[in-house]
């Protein structure tokens, strides 16, 4: 019930509110890592909100950045969530991307195999396809976490180095770059993010 409650309050963000975050706001509401909902969009659509598949199988079609499959969207409704608005909001359809993968650790536990079903569903049929599509998001997902861990050790070494004097904008040389600012806009981290996503 919580997750329906969730998946409500989604439904009234804003569509100005940055991808990133709410990969963030999505991944701690449905306790799971926001890099693991990012490697779904990178994989389904290359993080593009305008994404249309239109020959998924059973005659439905899958919509926005994380491929929501028509299969859903009767339940959708429910939350005031339609396919135009999918299409229109990426945080709503980051939203229901969680709401599909919360669901299915649910119901199958959180395991590699539980989120190949995002792909697939759970039909026996399907394992073969099913182990494939998880091995391409835990790949995924491993980069992502790889980048963090590289920009976190930057952040680290910045903060040791000694401050630089102040210079005017005439001592910059053409191509030299400003001292680094630590910007972590990137940063999709979430504290209680499950470890089993880092075991083989």
């Amino acid at each position: 019930m919580k997750w329906f409650a969730v998946l409500g309050l989604a439904a009234v963000f804003s569509a100005q509110a940055a991808p990133e975050m709410c990969f963030t706001k999505a991944g701690q509401d449905f306790g799971i890592d926001p890099r693991l909902l990012m490697a779904h969009s990178i994989q389904e659509s290359r993080m593009r909100n305008n994404a249309l598949n239109t020959k998924s199988s059973g005659g439905t079609h899958d919509v926005c950045n994380m491929q929501i499959n028509s299969s859903h969207f009767n339940q959708l409704k429910s939350f005031n969530i339609t396919r135009e608005r999918l299409l229109k909001d990426p945080c709503i359809c980051i939203y229901t991307g969680a709401w599909i993968e919360a669901r299915n650790f649910r119901q199958y536990g959180r395991n590699w195999d539980s989120v190949g079903m995002y792909n697939t569903g759970p039909s026996p049929k399907l394992i073969k396809q099913r182990r494939e599509y998880a091995a391409i998001i835990k790949s995924i997902y491993r980069v992502l976490i790889a980048r963090d861990e590289v920009y976190a050790a930057m952040s680290q070494q910045n903060k040791k180095k000694p401050r630089r004097k102040a210079f005017s904008a005439r001592t910059l040389t053409p191509f030299q770059n400003s001292p680094a600012t630590g910007d972590d806009r990137y940063d999709f981290s979430f504290a209680n993010s499950s470890a089993i996503f880092h075991s083989a």
